[in-house]
Parts: C-alpha cells; sequence; structure tokens
C-alpha cells in the first residue's frame, strides 16, 4: 500500500501519545498492530508526508514510548510533564515545538491505526488545494483528526484547556476541507478493540 506523497517541505507532523490509557490497562502506544507498535506505526506514516519533521509528544510512560519509535529523519520527541490534565496540553506542546519553516501541521493520534498513506495522501491533496484552510478527516458523521491545520489555527490549539482536542478548532472553522476517511474511525481504546482490527 502506497505510504503517502512525496513529503512536504511545509508540512510537519503531530503525533499526540501523551495519554495513559486507563481504559486499555497498559501504555496505549506500546501496544502492537500488524507486529509494530501504535506510536511507531502513525509517526512512520507522518514521515512519509511531512517534510518539516515529526513531533511525537509523549506522557504517560514517556521514556518506553520515546524508546519504541523507528529513526526518522526530523523525528522529534516533546514531553509534556501536563499529559494528566488532557489532551489540550499534548496539542499546545506538540504545536510550540514545530519548526520555523513549517507551515501547516498533520495531527494524528497514535490510536488510529488503520490511516495509512493512502489516506494521509489524500488529506495531504485536499490542503495543498486550499492551503490557507483546515483540511480535515470525515467519519462517523463529524470532522476531526487526522487533520492538517494552518499555522494560523496553531494559536487557538494552544489555547485550548483540558481534554479538547484539535477537533473543536476544526468544528469553528466553517471553511474547512473534509475529506471522508473511514479508517479513521477506528480508534483503539480497549484490547478488545485491538483485536478487532483487521
Amino acid at each position: 500500500m502506497a505510504e503517502g506523497p512525496v513529503a512536504d517541505p511545509g508540512l510537519a507532523g503531530l503525533v499526540l501519545a501523551a495519554g495513559a490509557a486507563r481504559r486499555f490497562g497498559a501504555p496505549k502506544a506500546l501496544a502492537c498492530h500488524r507486529g509494530e507498535p501504535l506510536v511507531a506505526r502513525a509517526a512512520r506514516r507522518l514521515a512519509a508526508c511531512c517534510g518539516a519533521g515529526v513531533t511525537v509528544v509523549v506522557g504517560a510512560d514517556a521514556a518506553k514510548v520515546a524508546a519504541a519509535l523507528p529513526a526518522l529523519p526530523g523525528l522529534q520527541v516533546v514531553e509534556n510533564p501536563q499529559w494528566p490534565t488532557g489532551l489540550a496540553g499534548s496539542l499546545a506542546a506538540g504545536v510550540a515545538a514545530q519548526p520555523a519553516a513549517a507551515t501547516a501541521v498533520l495531527v494524528l493520534l497514535a490510536d488510529q491505526p488503520l490511516v495509512d498513506g493512502t489516506d494521509l495522501a489524500a488529506l495531504v491533496a485536499a490542503w495543498r488545494r486550499a492551503p490557507d484552510r483546515i483540511a480535515a478527516a470525515r467519519f462517523d458523521g463529524v470532522a476531526g483528526v487526522p487533520a492538517i491545520l494552518p499555522r494560523a489555527t496553531w494559536p487557538a490549539l494552544a489555547a485550548l484547556q483540558g481534554d479538547q482536542g484539535a477537533r473543536a478548532v476544526i468544528a469553528a472553522a466553517p471553511d474547512r476541507v473534509e475529506v471522508p476517511m473511514p479508517h479513521a474511525a477506528w480508534d483503539v481504546d480497549t484490547p478488545d478493540d485491538l483485536a478487532r482490527l483487521p
């Protein structure tokens, strides 16, 4: 299966992998699907299309999650010490770490293992046609991540609080571009979810 388009030099990747995964009962980012830790799979997918580098935000089990990552060009690991307060802090930490060359960031959760290179290629293509707009996956009747968020939206991401994710910022953008992505609906919250993955 294709790993995505040629890496765009203005696009950075952001993997959120800081949560404690209480419902999973173990470090979810380290759970394996098709022989690869979820966090490694997500980082590798983003590296194929994000020429400005990939940032992985870690928190719970930070050292173990960081150790599970593959050696990828431009990969950086950022620890969010405020990870118990929710997703918003990880988004803020990830956005703050982006390089100056990045004009947009592609946000992917570590627990969306079925999102593949073809999905991300479609998202990047939609963003390239309208680079000032948010390009977001559409699944289960809503727009969410993976999503590409232009730099102009980053202050809004950094201002989020608690367990709010990027979906709040995406929903507030009426001119967003939506890309159908059924694979994005397959997230992993429990061991049973992982066992059910195709």
